[in-house]
Formats: C-alpha cells, structure tokens, sequence
C-alpha cells in the first residue's frame, strides 16, 4: 500500500549527513513523499553548518508542501505553540504536523515532543527507525545493510536508542519486525 510521508527535518538531514540520502530515496520508494517548506527553510539554515544538506533540496522525489490554507494555519499555530521555542525553533514539527493532520499521510519525524502530539491527536508517525525497519521487510536492505545504515546515522550524532548490531533485537522487540 502506497503512503504519502510527510518529512521533519531530522530523517533528511542525518540521512544526507551519513551519505546515504540515496537510501533514503529506496527506503520510501512506491511512497508519495512531501516536504512542508518549514522544513526546507530549516535546511537552508543547516547548510552554513553542514553543506551537503543542499543536496536535499535538489532531489526530485520530495515534493514541497506549503501551509497556507486556513486549516493548514490553523493547525500549525495550535502545534507550533504547543511545541514552543523561539521563532525558528520547531516550525517544521509544527508544520509536518499541520499539512499531516490535514491532509493524512504519515508523518516522519524523530523527535519525541512532536512524535507525543501527532499520537495524541491520531496522526500516523513513524521514525527513522521505522524506515530502516521497512527497509530490511521490503527487501531493500539486508542485515548488514541495515546494521550498517543505522551505524551510519549514529555517526552524525543522530539520537537512537540502539546501534547497528542491537537494531534487530529491538525492532522486534517494538513490534517494527515481525
């Protein structure tokens, strides 16, 4: 079954941190895939200190999304006061959150905080995690791929709960893997 995802800043980032944004465009292969222009403008800042970050912006199969209908804007305000921090601080949560409860979908995000109000109010969320999970059930990637892959993004300070030899334990242990 063909999902639409919906990506917060952090699955992108990390994944083009690690080198391996091309996994990423595997992983969710078959998927619609968005991208709230919060988001991307979370990007652009990210560049002065992580350049590669670019290339995201430049890759075909993520489409961008603005939040500008009044539904859109209405959950945005309601999220990005919930979720708090300055001006520039949570604006993509917010607004994966927003166009998500809106327009349905899957939400990829990593962070707790937005991962708790998408549960709350009945948006699907996943994780990176999930999409390395996926990725191993698809075929896609093999153990060591996978084991490898989740290595990776903890190399970009990415905060997971395992790493790439624990990541089947858990999986299965969190229900991702049956």
């Amino acid at each position: 079954m063909t999902q639409s995802l919906v990506f917060d800043n952090s699955p992108l980032s990390h994944f083009t941190r690690a080198g391996r944004l091309n996994t990423l465009e595997e992983l969710v292969s078959g998927h619609r895939c968005f991208v709230p222009v919060e988001v991307r403008k979370e990007i652009v800042a990210g560049m002065a200190k992580f350049p590669d970050l670019a290339e995201v912006l430049g890759v075909s199969w993520l489409e961008p999304v603005e939040i500008d209908e009044v539904r859109e804007l209405t959950a945005f305000a309601r999220y990005k006061t919930e979720l708090g921090g300055g001006t520039h601080e949570n604006t993509g949560e917010a607004a994966v959150l927003a166009w998500t409860s809106v327009h349905g979908g899957v939400a990829v995000i990593d962070e707790r905080a937005g991962s708790r109000l998408a549960q709350r109010d009945g948006i699907l969320v996943q994780d990176s995690m999930w999409l390395v999970a996926q990725g191993v059930q698809s075929g896609v990637l093999d153990r060591s791929e996978a084991e490898k892959l989740v290595d990776d993004l903890r190399a970009t300070d990415m905060r997971l709960p395992v790493s790439g030899k624990e990541f089947f334990a858990w999986a299965y242990q969190e229900g991702l893997m049956p």
